[in-house]
């Protein structure tokens, strides 16, 4: 009786162990990448050693030195053709 009630249990759990969700995989740390500066394109290592920086059309712009901020937000447009813009490293 046990052994027949122990098999009918592990026949009633087996389709959920088969269907059962797989475990979750790690998302693989991005990797860092150098921001540029849209004014000089010039690299700068992370946002921390950025000068400044701004938003224009919803995206973050980072400058080497404290004259190229003025310089952009003076005329974005001129600026944003030629920038690379990615996912700042903080």
């Amino acid at each position: 009786m046990t052994r027949t009630l122990l098999a009918a249990t592990a026949a009633l759990m087996l389709p959920t162990a088969l269907f059962a969700a797989p475990a979750s995989k790690a998302k693989p740390a991005a990797k860092p990448v150098a921001l540029v500066c849209p004014v000089t394109g010039e690299k700068i290592a992370s946002t921390k050693d950025a000068v400044g920086s701004s938003v224009y059309k919803g995206k973050t712009y980072y400058f080497c030195c404290s004259s190229c901020k003025p310089a952009f937000d003076k005329d974005p447009q001129k600026y944003v053709k030629t920038a690379s813009v990615v996912k700042p490293v903080h």
